[in-house]
């Protein structure tokens, strides 16, 4: 994308380090051996900030904060706070420039394993309604990336309608292309687990105070419609549409209903300010690789073996 002259925003919305919430002994030296590379495969991709999850804390705060201090990619919380201190345990949001723009992206998690010596997780809605008013005066979008169960869905949408986009790490039902938008609520992607699927989101802002349109939900209707009628168009290409269903009602009806729900997408689209393009996009093997950092991963994946080898080896106690 920087090749094409375009400068990407990169997040990552929490979970990243680690795939559940407790790091064993026997399997700590490769688990924290993957997470420091991690971060230095982030690093090399530009990673903009990543949101603080419940898993983050797996290997310990020790850990994780040696991870925060080694590198320049922010890592943002607004509800999480030092227990000895009261104060955050990091920047509660963290604010980038893509001109003519800024955008604000706030940091916030109600995942974390309970019992933590050191980490108090304060009420999400409550500290991102307060960071939310501090950088509405600083940005022109305002997302927030949020680690929380897919039960909270809702209520994040409720809660923070002053947001423009909520991105949410831990819920394995991912959104799909196409699906129909939000109302009167800011849209909320889910990209799932892992790291399995990337989630895009392609923005052409032309008015910033006008509603954003997703127009990956209208292209839908627009190929759904075309479909269907070129379908039933199907029994004789020779005759007009409209004609060929004259004395079927029922299927005459559905043609009528497909043509304007057709009219009505494209006229949406072109009458749109703000164009949101979404996609999901999974990290198969078709998607081409980069020689350096294919090689990259691969060592850190044949390293990362050998140690869960070696860290699973039977003890032998010589008679």
């Amino acid at each position: 994308m920087r090749e094409q002259g375009k400068d990407p925003v990169i997040l990552d919305a929490g979970e990243v380090l680690f795939t559940s919430p407790l790091v064993l002994d026997n399997t700590r030296s490769a688990d924290e051996y993957k997470a420091k590379n991690i971060i230095k495969g982030y690093e090399e991709i530009g990673c903009d900030a990543i949101n603080i999850g419940g898993y983050e804390l797996a290997g310990g705060v020790k850990f994780l904060q040696s991870i925060m201090d080694a590198t320049d990619i922010p890592f943002i919380s607004a509800n999480l706070r030092i227990k000895s201190t009261g104060k955050l345990f990091a920047d509660p949001y963290v604010i980038v420039d893509r001109e003519p723009f800024r955008i604000g992206i706030i940091g916030l998690t109600n995942l974390l394993k309970d019992g933590n010596k050191y980490i108090v997780m304060d009420d999400i809605y409550e500290s991102g309604k307060k960071y939310m008013k501090e950088i509405r005066r600083k940005a022109d979008l305002v997302v927030i990336l949020v680690n929380a169960d897919k039960k909270e869905k809702q209520v994040l949408q409720d809660e923070f309608r002053d947001a423009d986009y909520i991105v949410m790490s831990r819920d394995i039902s991912r959104t799909k292309q196409g699906q129909p938008p939000a109302k009167n609520v800011p849209p909320i992607y889910c990209p799932g687990k892992q790291g399995k699927y990337m989630a895009f989101m392609e923005m052409d802002i032309t008015h910033i105070d006008s509603p954003h349109v997703d127009v990956s939900y209208y292209n839908k209707q627009i190929q759904t419609s075309e479909r269907r009628i070129a379908n039933y168009q199907k029994r004789n290409p020779e005759i007009p549409l409209k004609e060929l269903y004259t004395e079927n009602q029922a299927i005459y009806s559905q043609i009528v209903t497909l043509e304007k729900q057709m009219l009505d997408a494209k006229n949406t689209i072109a009458n749109a300010n703000n164009k949101i393009e979404f996609e999901l996009i999974p990290m198969s093997r078709k998607i081409p690789d980069d020689p350096e950092m294919l090689t990259f991963v691969d060592d850190i994946l044949s390293k990362d073996k050998q140690l869960r080898d070696n860290s699973f080896s039977p003890i032998i106690k010589k008679k």
